[in-house]
Formats: structure tokens, sequence, C-alpha cells
């Protein structure tokens, strides 16, 4: 039987704009729910002036994340992702979608754009049903990688 769950990642920019992922969520597609969430430390992360300001911007701007802030060391992404047991992984987003390619090349990754999700805004709408990680419980939800796998999710049920 195969498994397959939706994994949501935001990024900060490294030095030779390399993207660097700063926070990821996964969520099982079946019904268990089960999920996990990181924030990674970017601290020894080469950055060069254009990544500095870019990632400076992004932490006021968009999802409040420094990159020294976070519960688990950059190097172990791909540890975490290639302890992930699933055969499909279904992401939002090309760019993404190469990223997580290159960590786990042997995993089925799909864009759920290439099956006709709409824009966030469209599917989740402030559901302020969804859960959000602890981190950004004061801020705007759908800067949340936790509250973007459950409305992706919702999403994939209702449209597969």
């Amino acid at each position: 039987m195969s498994s397959s769950a939706i994994v949501d990642i935001q990024c900060v920019l490294g030095a030779g704009n390399k993207y660097m992922i700063k926070e990821m969520s996964v969520v099982d597609t079946a019904e268990t729910w089960a999920s996990q969430h990181w924030i990674f430390k970017n601290s020894n992360s080469k950055q060069d002036n254009k990544s500095r300001k870019t990632n400076k911007w992004l932490e006021r701007n968009y999802h409040q994340l420094s990159t020294e802030y976070g519960d688990v060391e950059y190097e172990e992404v791909g540890r975490i992702l290639n302890s992930l047991k699933f055969d499909c992984i279904y992401v939002k987003g090309e760019q993404k979608k190469q990223l997580l390619t290159e960590y786990i090349p042997h995993v089925a990754v799909v864009n759920i754009e290439d099956l006709g999700c709409p824009r966030l805004d469209q599917i989740c709408d402030g559901d302020v049903t969804l859960p959000r990680c602890i981190f950004h419980m004061e801020f705007n939800p759908k800067q949340c990688t936790f509250y973007k796998v459950y409305a992706i999710r919702k999403w994939l049920r209702h449209n597969s």
C-alpha cells in the first residue's frame, strides 16, 4: 500500500541565492492525521549582503523567523527528510518540489498545483479551525507551514 504526505516549507536565503529550509511541516494524508513540525536554525549558514537583507525582510514582513531562531540545526534537514517513510509527497509550488527532490530523489514529489490546487488564500480563506504551530499562534496563520499543510490536506481530501 502506498503512503503519502503533504509537506510545506518556508525558506531563507543563503549566499549565492541558495534556498535553505527554515520551517517545515508534514502531515499524513491517511486517517491518522500524524504530523510533525520543525523550525531550523540557520546560524551556521553562509550569508552574503543580498541574503542578509532578504532574510531580514522575510523576518519582518513574512514569517517572523530570524535565521538564528530554531529548535533543530539546519544540518539535520537531510536526515529528517530521509527518515520520512512516504512513497509520495505533495507540495505546493515548483521551487519547493525541486528543493525537496534534491534531498529525497527516491520519493515521488508532486506539485499539487499540477492537480489544480488554487492559491492558498482561496483554499483556507482564514479558516480558524485549522491548527498552526505554537510559534505562529500570534501571527498571520497563512505564514505558518503547519497551518498550510492542513489547508492543503483539506483541499486534497475534497478534490481527489
